[in-house]
């Protein structure tokens, strides 16, 4: 795979691999069939976590820290407020619930930034995603300052284990039960960037290594065990969050290959922005309105996709030609 760029250049194998798992998640959320799920959440969520690892600079200053915590805290953790806030506003309009209930509910479901198992949330949806982001990396960077990064794959693991343990028994309020494995996630996709140059000049040695990956991830599936980190679901624990590496691998193998085919061009576009879809497909109104119409999973999967795809697109082409008639001008 090509080497990782730390400045402003995109690497286009890891926004394809994004967007195989934007879309993935997507059609995890009304799928019925449990091979499929098996499969879906054997990496999906925990990528996400992998590539912000890899693709992230290392952190050395505590005014560094400082500076990309605050941009994480506005893109991530206040993003994830407001979409809670506006989900709460669709509940009002489509469901005529009290608004002063609802936005309690909002208020609760940021508070804790899960959905389920507190008091009945239901309102957090997949912004748990973006809160847990948010301290995971600043939880990640701030150990690479006090910590030389080598060892904090131990740390965070020991960490991890303990987090797990807690998840058990109690969910912490802004998923922080979560949030160490997330790190674990960001520091493991950090290992891979270190070690890849010395894999790449040993093709065949590659090759083994691939293979055996993918052996052990089918293996993982077939047996249905499978990570999904919302609801805190980590059977046999190491061998989950190994099996989400292995996943992780084997997807970006396989993008690394789809990046030099152009007809694959519009997963570019749907990696680049899948930040967007998250939003898109939190506030989609499925659940709230069009969902009750479709009982059939696969016709649900398929319309969502092409709803929130669909909404993506618009918005993009709307920008494009906003932007097109400013440079004219």
């Amino acid at each position: 795979m090509e080497k990782v760029k730390l400045k402003n250049t995109r690497i286009i194998w890891v926004d394809i691999a994004k967007a195989i798992a934007i879309i993935l998640m997507i059609i995890g959320h009304e799928c019925s069939k449990k091979s499929i799920i098996a499969f879906i959440f054997s990496f999906h969520m925990p990528l996400f976590f992998m590539m912000s690892g890899y693709t992230s600079s290392p952190i050395i200053s505590w005014n560094q820290l400082l500076k990309k915590t605050k941009r994480n805290f506005i893109n991530s953790w206040l993003l994830a407020a407001i979409m809670i806030t506006l989900l709460g506003f669709e509940i009002v309009l489509f469901q005529h619930k009290n608004i002063l209930s609802v936005l309690q509910l909002d208020l609760k479901g940021i508070f804790w930034g899960s959905n389920y198992g507190i008091d009945h949330l239901n309102n957090v949806g997949v912004m748990w995603f973006l809160i847990v982001f948010f301290w995971a990396k600043f939880f990640y960077d701030f150990l690479q300052i006090i910590v030389p990064n080598n060892y904090n794959g131990l740390v965070l693991g020991i960490l991890s284990y303990f987090a797990f343990v807690v998840s058990n028994n109690v969910w912490l309020p802004q998923a922080l039960d979560i949030v160490p494995i997330a790190s674990l996630f960001m520091w493991i996709g950090a290992y891979l960037r270190e070690i890849q140059s010395k894999l790449n000049f040993n093709k065949y040695l590659i090759s083994v290594v691939i293979i055996a990956i993918f052996i052990y991830w089918i293996a993982m599936i077939q047996n249905n065990v499978y990570i999904d980190m919302s609801v805190r679901h980590y059977p046999l624990f190491i061998f989950s969050i190994l099996e989400a590496v292995a996943g992780t691998i084997i997807i970006s193998f396989i993008s690394n290959g789809i990046s030099k085919n152009s007809s694959f061009n519009f997963l570019k576009t749907i990696g680049r922005n899948t930040l967007a879809i998250l939003c898109i497909h939190h506030l989609d109104l499925y659940w709230l309105w069009w969902g009750r119409y479709f009982p059939k999973w696969y016709i649900a999967v398929l319309l969502r996709l092409i709803v929130d795809l669909g909404i993506l697109f618009l918005i993009l082409m709307v920008k494009n030609n906003t932007l097109g008639r400013k440079t004219e001008k």
